[in-house]
């Protein structure tokens, strides 16, 4: 029992019924969604901050050639980076855009973010 709730509470959450009475689920996208929401319940503060992080992600705008993700639970405190590029041209275009992203404030609080320090 945690927070006040059996273990019979938190299965039967709204959230929870949502997700298993919704028809556009196959079982597995369920199951993932499902564990996904019980480890919300488990560590909100650290779901709280994964999600500030996508916010700031979204914010900043990147072209989808560049992708940005973070670990599981921020392990490491790090970030990657990912471009995709079919010439030089294409390349430079997205460094020089990512150069640029890092003067701007979602980037700046992506790190702190990582940290642990929340905004």
């Amino acid at each position: 029992m945690r927070d006040g709730l059996s273990f019979r509470d938190v299965l039967g959450s709204a959230a929870l019924a949502r997700i298993s009475s919704d028809p556009r689920l196959g079982r597995s996208d369920k199951l993932k969604r499902m564990k996904e929401e019980l480890r919300r319940l488990r560590f909100p503060r650290l779901a709280r901050l994964e999600e500030e992080i996508r916010k700031r992600v979204q914010e900043m705008k990147l072209s989808p050639r560049i992708q940005v993700s973070f670990p599981p639970g921020l392990e490491g405190g790090e970030l990657s980076v990912q471009m995709k590029a079919s010439s030089r041209a294409e390349l430079e275009k997205s460094v020089r855009e990512l150069a640029e992203s890092l003067e701007k404030k979602a980037m700046k609080e992506i790190f702190e973010l990582l940290n642990g320090r929340e905004i």
